[in-house]
C-alpha cells in the first residue's frame, strides 16, 4: 500500500498521492470492503499512480469544506465523463456510416458480379 504526504487544509486533512497531487476520495465497490472511503490518484486513468489509503471514520469530519473539495472533483470527473460520452457518440455515427458505405458497396459489387455472370452465360451459350 503506498502513502502519500498529509498536511492540515482549512481545518481538514489533504493526502497528497505519489504523484504530489491532492488525492480524491473513492468509494470501495468491492465485495470485502464495499462502501468504504479511500484515498485516490485523482489523475486521468491513463497518467494515474498506484496510490491508495483507506479513509478512516475517524478522520471524517463532516467539515463543509471537506464536502465542497469532494462535490468539485465529482463535478470535474462529470465533466470528463461527458466529453468521453460525446466523443464516443460521435465514433459509433462515424461507425455507422462507414458501415453503410460497406453494405452500399457490397451490393453494387454482389449485383456487378450477377450480371457479369448471367453476360458470361448468354456470350457462352450464344443465347
Amino acid at each position: 500500500m503506498s502513502t502519500g504526504s498529509s498536511k492540515p487544509h482549512k481545518g481538514s486533512r489533504v493526502v497528497n498521492c505519489d504523484c504530489g497531487i491532492r488525492s480524491r476520495i473513492c468509494i470501495s465497490s468491492r465485495p470485502w470492503s464495499k462502501g468504504r472511503r479511500f484515498y485516490g490518484c485523482s489523475q486521468l486513468e491513463e497518467n494515474r499512480c498506484n496510490f491508495f489509503q483507506w479513509y478512516d471514520k475517524e478522520e471524517d469530519s463532516g467539515n463543509v469544506e471537506d464536502l465542497k473539495d469532494e462535490l468539485e472533483m465529482l463535478i470535474i470527473e462529470i465533466r470528463k465523463i461527458k466529453i468521453e460520452n460525446k466523443e464516443l457518440k460521435e465514433l459509433v455515427r462515424s461507425l455507422k456510416a462507414k458501415s453503410a458505405k460497406r453494405r452500399n458497396e457490397t451490393l453494387f459489387y454482389k449485383l456487378a458480379f450477377f450480371t457479369s455472370w448471367i453476360v458470361y452465360v448468354l456470350v457462352k451459350f450464344g443465347l
